[in-house]
């Protein structure tokens, strides 16, 4: 009796040594912010150090180039995870804390991860450019802008963008390029028509 007490003793702490956490994930990927992404059925979520699931599956966060363009999965920079939303065929960016909370809506047509307390963004922009008399109706010019962003979402700074763009007229789910790029912490490099670029401070 005394050793079946033993056996049934040894069995349990085992049992709880191995106890199983997570199962049946396609793929887990390095932790970064104390946050390992993992992918199951084409969704994503976050795992904790701990190896509990504290951002559930999800199939809006936004995958990027890591390991040296080897692998893509999403991430967290300074405690923000982009996020996409797709509103009349066209995908809009934003950002989630590390509670799965979305901090940024989606209103963006590109953004960047976070570095330094900042991020790149590409933001829509209606210019009236005239009036329609037989429709009674402003002539809207729809275009872009990018503007540097802190991680609550406020723009500090507006980087001037001379490309067209026409809202009405994208179908394609690939965002549109940037014409600017951080060179170092609070300094940004923006490209001109010329293919020249412009540095400035922010």
């Amino acid at each position: 009796m005394k050793n079946l007490l033993i056996i049934f003793f040894f069995l349990q702490i085992t049992t709880l040594s191995i106890a199983q956490i997570l199962s049946d994930v396609d793929e887990i990927y390095p932790f970064q912010e104390d946050l390992a992404a993992v992918q199951k059925n084409n969704q994503w979520g976050f795992i904790n150090k701990q190896g509990e699931l504290v951002i559930d599956y999800r199939s809006d966060l936004v995958v990027t180039n890591n390991l040296g363009n080897l692998s893509s999965y999403p991430v967290f920079k300074n405690n923000r995870c982009l996020i996409k939303k797709r509103i009349d065929e066209i995908y809009y960016y934003g950002y989630i804390d590390k509670t799965g909370t979305v901090v940024i809506t989606p209103q963006f047509l590109n953004a960047t991860n976070f570095k330094n307390g900042h991020a790149l963004i590409i933001a829509p922009s209606k210019e009236v450019i005239g009036f329609n008399k037989l429709l009674n109706k402003d002539i809207i010019s729809s275009n872009i802008e990018e503007f540097v962003i802190n991680t609550m979402g406020e723009k500090v700074r507006y980087l001037e963008n001379p490309f067209k763009y026409n809202l009405q007229k994208r179908k394609s789910k690939v965002p549109p390029a940037f014409h600017s790029k951080f060179i170092a912490p609070r300094i940004v490099a923006v490209q001109k028509h010329d293919m020249k670029w412009d540095v400035y401070q922010f």
